[in-house]
């Protein structure tokens, strides 16, 4: 292959990206900087000039559909006259020396299992489930040691932010936060504008690349974050006693993700001590993992609709789960706010482990509502996305575990004591004062 010009030339603050000698990296940048198109680019650049043969590269967004409209444009556009094949159907072209790039979902992350890549931009990645990296993206590039860019714009402390604190500690790391204040890349009148139209943290968030803004439109982020201040989610609580027994909440996805809650009721109220999720996989699965568990169930809540016959058995998944051996029990169909509700209620009593819940809480701080573009106001119903099931399980515990919380004691009224106490006549006063028992009485009350 003879020399390739790429019609492309970097905006300044991207320059470093380009030369960059770490495998890793971890970029965050405000809204409209231009990362999506320097990070194709690099990818496209990376690809022409590799030694590998029949190298695979790959471009991941939240969202199937989200990569199509974000990235796809743009790099059809950066592979023009280069490109010896391009594939509409699979968002794939190919390049002359043999090498691929393709444009994925991670809300299909089955179809990157069993893969191998050289390099990958995960674009959003605050967007997409927590485990998507260590449990599918990793195992792809280790044998050929691939590369990685991890860019988005700050959405709370979620698994993003922790990737960045990583990029921002390790040598081994590029990292980078593009703040509009510092790139000159929108001049200042437009940013006073949108200024003006955005709220404080709206523009902090989108802007200035701040992780501490709140994330507007989500349910519970503002109380885990109080949780961990206060260490109620911490590697120290939530600790297993094989003393007590185990429930388990649980949200049977049969299009998606299954996710599981275990918890143990102790003197101070649930205390949350595992988490799983996974999909794609049957009923099974699920009987084996709980089976595999050194635990000694007590319940096992399984949601409303495990009561309907499935196609394949004939039989409820309730009834699946009671003839394994499960002490299994439906959950109370309430609607989805009450359960929000009651999933508000509940967090400030309980503690959540946060080494072996990790995934749980960051689907609890992700959960959030829908929002209309149209009318530009949040709806009422949750936004269905990686972080629903681990949420909707927790509602389902909630619903479910407010009787496990430990009773207050009830203040005592004295006044109304001595009002019902029995009456006495004259001559007993008298008497209980001569030989002072007067005084056992008032002690008793």
């Amino acid at each position: 292959m003879g020399i390739v010009q790429l019609d492309y030339l970097p905006r300044a603050p991207f320059a470093p990206l380009h030369y960059r000698t770490q495998r890793w990296a971890g970029l965050v940048c405000h809204r409209r900087a231009g990362k999506t198109v320097a990070c194709v680019n690099e990818i496209v650049a990376r690809s022409i000039h590799t030694p590998k043969k029949n190298a695979r590269y790959a471009y991941i967004a939240p969202f199937y559909r989200q990569a199509k409209d974000v990235a796809w444009v743009y790099l059809k556009e950066a592979v023009q006259g280069i490109a010896v094949k391009v594939r509409e159907s699979d968002l794939r072209v190919e390049l002359p020396n043999g090498a691929w790039i393709t444009l994925y979902g991670a809300d299909n992350p089955n179809a990157l299992r069993g893969l191998y890549l050289d390099g990958v931009v995960l674009d959003e990645y605050g967007d997409c489930r927590p485990s998507l990296w260590a449990e599918v993206i990793l195992p792809t590039l280790t044998d050929r040691k691939g590369w990685a860019i991890f860019i988005g714009t700050p959405k709370g402390k979620n698994h993003f932010y922790k990737i960045m604190m990583r990029a921002k500690a390790e040598a081994k790391w590029y990292h980078m936060i593009l703040k509009a204040s510092d790139s000159g890349i929108i001049d200042q009148e437009e940013l006073d504008e949108m200024r003006s139209q955005m709220t404080a943290d709206q523009y902090a968030q989108e802007l200035e690349c701040s992780f501490e803004a709140a994330v507007v439109g989500t349910y519970y982020a503002d109380m885990i974050k109080i949780m961990e201040d206060n260490f109620s989610i911490s590697p120290d609580v939530g600790i297993y006693d094989p003393n007590l027994p185990v429930s388990v909440s649980s949200d049977i996805g049969f299009t998606d993700s299954t996710a599981l809650w275990f918890w143990q009721v102790t003197h101070s109220g649930p205390e949350m001590i595992d988490y799983y999720e996974n999909d794609g996989k049957k009923l099974q699965h699920y009987a084996d993992l709980l089976e595999s568990k050194p635990y000694d169930y007590d319940k096992i809540y399984l949601p409303h609709d495990a009561k309907a016959t499935t196609f394949q058995t004939g039989r409820s998944t309730i009834e699946q789960f009671i003839d394994l051996g499960f002490p299994a029990k439906m959950v109370p169909k309430l609607a989805v706010q009450h359960g929000i509700e009651a999933a508000r209620f509940m967090l400030p009593k309980i503690k959540i482990n946060s080494v072996n819940c990790e995934q749980g809480v960051e689907a609890l701080r992700a959960y959030r509502r829908s929002f209309n573009e149209i009318t530009q106001a949040f709806g009422k119903v949750p936004f269905h996305d990686w972080s629903s099931n681990g949420a909707d399980s927790f509602r389902y515990f909630s619903l479910v575990s407010k009787e496990a919380l430990p009773e207050k004691p009830k203040e005592r009224n004295l006044q109304q004591e001595l009002l019902k106490a029995p009456e006495y006549t004259l001559d007993e006063l008298w008497k209980e004062k001569e030989d002072g028992s007067w005084r056992n009485r008032i002690l008793r009350l």
